[in-house]
């Protein structure tokens, strides 16, 4: 009863504060009404639907560059409902799962740790006005960054409940859940990139950012989620017996691939092959110590697999994106011919002679038609030939009744070798004769690949049925992404500075501990939660001066935005920008008014429209306006506007209004700023007098993003918690990752994933912190919760066949 009450009372205590929220939030009132009654509604039918919505929802419900608003998100209010309505459903109701005993421990000391951190970073207490929530250098930066460690222990309660008696709830709703938010991640990227640098050019260092506002000052949010969200497609196909499931988890995984690989940053590739070894060496040790695997045979496989690689890579190099995809499709088909099993008849391998003998003879006439043989179309066309004979024979090997596998067979020996042809002459149609020699070398590889089916059924490699076809696929998909993506300019200039990279991160690590004050208490318990801003603000080792913005008033009622001008070692680039969103159209007029005032005559002033996203500008239209010499007066400015945009329609890039001071070594102010339609006279800005403060008004940080984040995850957390942070920290996860490692040893294939998913944020986290980022950090304890859970008590023997757990459900997938 007593604990009924506290959690009612703590549902009551967690309403009123959505209403709070809710009413000061800057949204259309009746439209978040309305959401928020649908939401708690849901939640009140079933009230396990969290499991879905929050992980679909976490990575994509995101609007800060709109409303302005990021210490008081959207997502917090839906966290608000969620915990509303889970706290007062399940107040009388006994958890159906429960955490190890030990984990416990560690999760009350982190706890604690986080508490006296976030006290200190609050130190002085600063007073509530325009400048408390809306800048990282605010002492209330560090509740912040707390409430992202608050929401993960709010959640984990729920998370016991919701789980259902056998995990089932968890691969029912938790893992649809995470694949929803990955997909709609990874389409926000493909996205930003058809946009911007566009989808196939991997030779421009634009790096996509996607839905995370958090990444407007650098720092690697998209990195970290993906690193968390991916191997989740793993877990959706291995062992899939259900079609449905098979294409829209290959589609995914195509997409995860190119989300990942396309922000051209190097953890994100350390994060996937991370997590790739750990659900392989898992995955592999269960195998081989029940005998279904060979360790011989795993240690082929990944020769082999290197080896397939490096042949790619080269056909890409000579015979690009044509040669790799001829490439895939005929190893595809040397696949299914290694792996067949129906026994080829005397008369079956006439049928095969006399149907390979027509299609060269097809492929040779489609050849002269096409012009040159070596190097004209007809290639193409000789290989769509092959390659839907082959195709069709594959399709009766794996669909068609057991009397016609014969005759797929049949069909597949037919088109192999006019394959294997028509694929090395599409290579040297794009790449000229140096492909030969790699097509060639390709061409033998699978020539070995397709005779594997001359041993005796019992000593061959792999067969071809369900699991082999989506490992092959698997295959496909990673090298269709990966060999591209990193045979690019960009990926190559990114590899080849890794060592002045590092050295240059491992100066900035140990400036970052130099930074913190040298006392005892400090060096324990840290310098305090989301402070790292604000110290190097005032005390880095460089003599720098940050870009900074605050809200002034003056005369009582005046507010306007102060913008501090920058001073870097390092040059241009470094500005500071405030930046609204704004609908305007290309080659039309604008009138622009502003008041601006400025303490030096030196700094100026840049204000336009820019196409762009959140960090990278393209398509500016500045306003061609010289300030007055005066100083320390209001000078009112007047122009007109032509935005000179790109293509519209559904790749039409997001515009904004952006301003940035640079020159000099003072302040600038800025104060009623109006854009209008100098047609019709309508208002595009929004609390241009900032009256509001930073409602709609977002800021960015293009290029330095040292100010901002310490680059790893451990000296972060020594900076923020102290050394007993640091080690409270490196106890949760050791204990946490033994028991899912040990689980997953067991065949429990959850606890496998959740596992990889962690370590693979924790390669991002070598090079970049992720607590700073709140939802990151709710996601992070969410999996550790999800991987970690036990059913509360072990079902009857009689009904054990009927309510077997949710980690003995998947325990078949791993056979």
């Amino acid at each position: 009863m007593i604990r009924a009450g506290l959690h009612r009372a703590s549902a009551l205590l967690m309403f009123a504060a959505l209403l709070a929220a809710a009413w000061v939030y800057p949204a259309s009132k009746p439209v978040l009404g309305a959401a928020l009654v649908l939401y708690l509604a849901l939640l009140w039918r079933y009230p396990a639907a969290w499991l879905l919505l929050v992980p679909a929802l976490l990575p994509v419900f995101d609007i800060a560059p709109w409303t302005g608003w990021f210490f008081l998100e959207e997502l917090d209010l839906l966290l608000l409902a969620t915990c509303t309505v889970g706290y007062w459903r399940y107040a009388d109701a006994p958890p159906g799962a429960r955490l190890p005993a030990g984990l416990k421990i560690c999760l009350a000391l982190l706890a604690a740790c986080f508490a006296i951190a976030a006290w200190r970073g609050m130190q002085p207490l600063a007073p509530l006005d325009a400048n408390a929530f809306s800048n990282y250098v605010s002492p209330y930066n560090s509740p912040r960054v707390l409430k992202g460690f608050a929401w993960g222990l709010l959640l984990l309660p729920l998370l016991r409940h919701s789980a259902g008696p056998q995990l089932e709830n968890l691969t029912r709703l938790f893992v649809p859940g995470m694949l929803l938010g990955l997909a709609g991640a990874c389409l926000a990227v493909g996205w930003e990139r058809a946009v911007f640098p566009g989808l196939f050019n991997f030779a421009s260092d634009y790096r996509p950012t996607a839905p995370f506002s958090a990444m407007h000052t650098g720092g690697a949010a998209l990195d970290a989620y993906l690193a968390m969200a991916f191997p989740f497609v793993a877990l959706w196909l291995i062992g899939v017996h259900d079609a449905r499931r098979l294409v829209p988890g290959l589609l995914l995984l195509l997409l995860g691939c190119y989300a990942g690989l396309t922000t051209f940053s190097r953890d994100i590739y350390l994060a996937y092959a991370c997590s790739g070894a750990v659900i392989a060496l898992l995955a592999g040790a269960r195998h081989v110590r029940d005998g279904s695997l060979t360790l011989a045979r795993l240690l082929g496989g990944l020769l082999l697999l290197a080896l397939l690689v490096w042949a790619l890579a080269q056909v890409f190099g000579s015979g690009g994106y044509r040669g790799l995809a001829a490439a895939l499709g005929l190893l595809g088909v040397a696949f299914a011919l290694g792996g067949a099993r129906p026994v080829l008849q005397r008369r079956d391998l006439a049928v095969a002679l006399a149907a390979g003998l027509l299609l060269a003879c097809s492929g040779l006439y489609l050849l002269l038609q096409g012009g040159d043989a070596a190097t004209g179309k007809g290639a193409y066309a000789a290989y769509l030939l092959a390659g839907g004979v082959a195709g069709a024979g594959i399709l009766l090997l794996l669909f068609g009744p057991q009397r016609k596998q014969s005759l797929g067979l049949c069909l597949a020996l037919a088109g192999f070798p006019a394959l294997a042809l028509s694929a090395a002459l599409v290579s040297v149609h794009w790449g000229g004769g140096k492909a030969w020699q790699d097509a060639a070398l390709l061409a033998l590889i699978a020539g070995a690949l397709a005779a594997a089916r001359l041993l005796p059924p019992e000593r061959r490699p792999w067969h071809l049925e369900r699991s082999t076809l989506i490992l092959g696929f698997f295959g496909a998909i990673v090298c269709a992404t990966l060999i591209p993506v990193a045979g690019s300019y960009y990926a190559g200039s990114r590899f080849a500075t890794v060592g002045g990279d590092l050295d240059v991160r491992l100066r900035h690590w140990g400036e970052a501990l130099e930074m913190m004050d040298s006392d005892s208490g400090t060096q324990l318990l840290g310098m305090g939660l989301g402070r790292y801003p604000e110290v190097y603000l005032w005390k880095n080792l460089h003599g720098e001066m940050p870009g900074t913005f605050r809200y002034e008033e003056e005369n009582g009622n005046n507010r306007f935005l102060r913008l501090g001008t920058p001073q870097y070692s390092i040059g241009y680039g470094e500005v500071l920008r405030m930046l609204q969103r704004v609908d305007v159209q290309n080659g039309r007029d604008y009138r622009l008014s502003f008041d601006v005032r400025r303490k030096d005559g030196k700094v100026g002033m840049a204000i336009g429209i820019c196409e762009r996203w959140l960090l990278y500008r393209q398509n500016c239209s500045y306003v061609q306006s010289r300030l007055k010499p005066q100083e320390r007066a209001w000078q009112h400015v007047d122009a007109t506007l032509r935005p000179q945009l790109g293509h519209g329609g559904l790749l039409a890039a997001p515009t904004q209004l952006e301003i940035f001071s640079d020159g000099g070594s003072a302040w600038l102010d800025v104060d009623n700023i109006s854009l209008r339609d100098a047609a019709d006279g309508r208002e595009l800005i929004r609390n241009g007098s900032f009256s509001a403060a930073n409602d709609y008004w977002f800021f960015s940080s293009d290029r330095n993003h040292f100010p901002w984040h310490v680059k790893n995850f451990a000296v972060n957390t020594v900076f923020e918690m102290g050394w007993l942070g640091a080690m409270a920290t490196a106890a949760l996860l050791l204990v946490a990752g033994g028991q899912m490692a040990a689980r997953g040893l067991m065949g429990e294939l959850l606890a496998t994933i959740c596992l990889a998913a962690l370590a693979g944020c924790m390669m991002v986290g070598l090079f970049d912190s992720i607590f700073d980022v709140p939802r990151l950090t709710t996601l992070f304890f969410l999996l550790l919760g999800a991987g970690s859970l036990r059913p509360a008590a072990a079902p009857h023997r009689g009904k054990r066949r009927r309510r077997r757990s949710a980690s003995q459900e998947e325990e078949p997938l791993m056979a």
